[in-house]
């Protein structure tokens, strides 16, 4: 009776170790984990159209140029039309501007505008059914004008600095800046803006300059334009 006993013993411990390390993968795996539902599928070969400009910002009276291609079976040969929008807040209301173009072969487009403020521009081509184009934002800075009646004053000499900004801004300030040690440009004077006809404003203001410095003029960013600045300045001040 003994020995059955003692016989049946490895025949029991190794159907039980047997179920446990059938079981061991699943007791390691945790908790079931919902699958993921798979992403909707994208229709095949549906157009589109991108946009980009160079450069971003421009100064007044100058141009940039805005480019992109368009995707899919019939791009080639196709009239893409320029929007802009240049009202606050920018993206709701978009109107054509003159400047249209027609993709090459290859689907690609370009064209030049001259924006004369701030504007988000997006292209249309005018295929069946039409393609609208992503938002691209191009800046535009004022053009400012620096002159000094002397770039070598003597010490606390009075110095005139003047010139013009285009397009007009009459009544707003011109900030004269000086650059500092730490290379930061800081105001050290301020001249209002005159008028001086429909496409321009002058300024014009005195300082005493008692050190060699470094100069410009910035006009600060408003609704239509962002900053501008003028060229830089050196006035070299003269030893005894």
């Amino acid at each position: 009776m003994n020995t059955a006993r003692r016989n049946s013993r490895p025949a029991v411990l190794a159907a039980t170790f047997g179920s446990i390390g059938a079981l061991a993968p699943l007791l390691l795996a945790g908790p079931a984990v919902a699958a993921k539902p798979p992403k909707p599928p994208t229709p095949n070969g549906a157009p589109a159209l991108s946009i980009d400009a160079a450069p971003t910002n421009v100064v007044f009276g100058a141009s940039t140029v805005l480019s992109g291609k368009l995707s899919g079976a019939k791009a080639p040969g196709v009239v893409v039309r320029i929007e802009q929008d240049t009202t606050a807040p920018f993206g709701d209301a978009f109107v054509p501007t003159a400047r249209t173009t027609t993709t090459a072969a290859n689907g690609t487009w370009s064209v030049s505008v001259r924006p004369t403020v701030n504007a988000l521009y997006h292209a249309v081509a005018m295929a069946s059914p039409t393609v609208t184009s992503p938002v691209k934002r191009v800046n535009v800075r004022p053009a400012v004008r620096l002159s000094v009646s002397d770039s070598t004053p003597a010490r606390g000499a009075l110095v005139r600095f003047s010139g013009a900004v285009a397009p007009a801004h009459d009544g707003r300030s011109a900030l004269i800046q000086r650059r500092g040690t730490d290379g930061v440009f800081r105001t050290v004077a301020r001249a209002q803006l005159r008028d001086a006809g429909t496409s321009r404003s002058t300024y014009s203001r005195r300082l005493r300059v008692r050190s060699t410095g470094v100069y410009r003029t910035k006009i600060a960013q408003h609704a239509d334009h962002t900053n501008g600045y003028s060229a830089l300045r050196t006035l070299t001040v003269r030893t005894p």
